[in-house]
């Protein structure tokens, strides 16, 4: 395929660009390759990018070890054309579309943040360059998990750009990145999810009401099909897995690639038997318009009406707080964290700490009523005082009520007596 020439590249013919004396550089699906004369063979290499800068830097650097030469200083990369080859990597990787999308957005705004400071080449990159970055993050009002996330992500492309000889050492490198501790999240009670759940209409109902009932992700949802559904027998499931959505498109795939089966509840049941089954998703995308007709629902559509009724409710969430609520309240319930997992999937350490907080935080109070109660039943009460001073039935009746603690007496029934 022919390329216009660039500045600083020679043309070679049928498509190739001469780098050097012997590296020429071409393009196949998108991809660069380099291509050179190796004694009376040709040798091509993938240089695994689709940036056209980072195609040039790397066979220059290819040039110059097939002549001897000493090769390029690592450090003297641009950064943009770094991050867009460590992007490029990334997707050859097959990484799923909303991960790539993280990691575009997180890196790119690192870009725009060192060309701010004036920092345009690797070398220059340096540990107060990443300390500043998390500093503006945090006054753009991102919370300390969010940061540390982003910071996670520029370690990982710096070391990236160390193995690829971009960069002579990380400038990060023997620092530590210091975790922030988890915190309890609000979750919603059952009552509010029931609120949320009938509050909401037709296509949108149904989701809430799954996420609600079985922990399951927003892009679960809405990527369930019917062939997806066990309805029938004593164990119904919904089946959680990878399926082509678009033609030619990579495949959706569930969060970290784990397939597993989720089992209904009753209600859950109820409510997908009642659904009008006329296409391939359990649920359609919501627009309507034909070219649309056979994909998924969108979640932010989802998002949207979702705060809408959480609004007429004086309530606020989004979509992930279904699932949270949905582990908060099973683990309160008792259901033990392997049976749990087993159910929703992966739950991160941080999660966990949370849930079992919440839980530790529940037995306390729990602990707490027994003893009040178990104290209130063994403490006389003060006498009562009618018309004529202290009455003799409630001092003396064993069976009075309020003179001999008799309110109680269920509750010592049921415990074996006073203690």
């Amino acid at each position: 395929m022919a390329h216009e020439r660039p500045p600083g590249g020679r043309q070679a013919g049928h498509g190739y660009e001469r780098i050097g004396e012997r590296v020429s550089i071409f393009q196949n699906s998108r991809v660069w390759y380099a291509n050179w004369q190796e004694g009376p063979k040709q040798q091509r290499k993938s240089l695994r990018t689709r940036n056209h800068d980072v195609a040039r830097q790397k066979a220059r650097v290819l040039e110059s070890e097939l002549s001897g030469a000493v090769p390029r200083q690592a450090g003297t990369f641009d950064v943009a054309a770094v991050v867009q080859s460590y992007l490029d990597w990334q997707d050859s990787n097959d990484r799923a579309a909303k991960t790539m999308m993280k990691y575009r957005g997180v890196l790119n705004r690192f870009v725009a943040h060192c060309h701010t400071a004036g920092v345009r080449l690797m070398h220059a990159i340096s540990v107060q360059t990443i300390d500043e970055f998390g500093v503006r993050r945090r006054r753009d009002g991102m919370a300390a998990k969010t940061v540390y996330t982003e910071l996670t992500i520029i370690r990982q492309w710096l070391n990236f750009a160390v193995t690829r000889r971009m960069l002579t050492a990380s400038p990060v490198a023997g620092t530590k990145l210091v975790k922030p501790k988890p915190t309890p999240r609000d979750y919603w009670r059952q009552d509010k999810l029931d609120a949320i759940v009938d509050a909401a209409k037709g296509p949108y109902k149904a989701a809430y009401l799954l996420m609600s009932e079985t922990g399951m992700r927003v892009g679960e949802v809405i990527h369930l099909t019917w062939d997806d559904l066990t309805l029938d027998g004593p164990a119904p499931v919904a089946h959680i897995r990878a399926k082509e959505v678009v033609a030619g498109a990579k495949p959706w795939r569930p969060k970290n690639g784990e397939e597993r089966a989720v089992p209904l509840s009753p209600r859950a049941v109820a409510m997908l038997r009642s659904l009008p089954r006329r296409r391939r998703w359990l649920i359609d995308r919501m627009n309507g318009t034909a070219a649309t007709a056979n994909q998924p629902a969108n979640d932010r559509h989802i998002l949207a009406y979702l705060k809408t009724v959480l609004a007429k409710l004086g309530l606020e969430g989004t979509n992930h707080k279904f699932r949270h609520s949905f582990c908060t309240i099973a683990v309160l319930a008792g259901v033990d964290f392997f049976t749990l997992r087993r159910w929703v999937g992966h739950v991160d350490e941080e999660a966990l700490k949370i849930y079992v907080h919440i839980a530790d935080e529940q037995a306390q109070v729990t602990m707490r009523q027994l003893t009040e109660r178990r104290q209130a039943a063994g403490r006389p009460s003060k006498p009562t005082r009618g018309r004529q001073g202290i009455s003799k039935v409630s001092a003396k009746s064993p069976r009075g009520g309020r003179g001999t603690g008799g309110g109680s007496a269920k509750f010592q029934q049921s415990h074996g007596g006073k203690r």
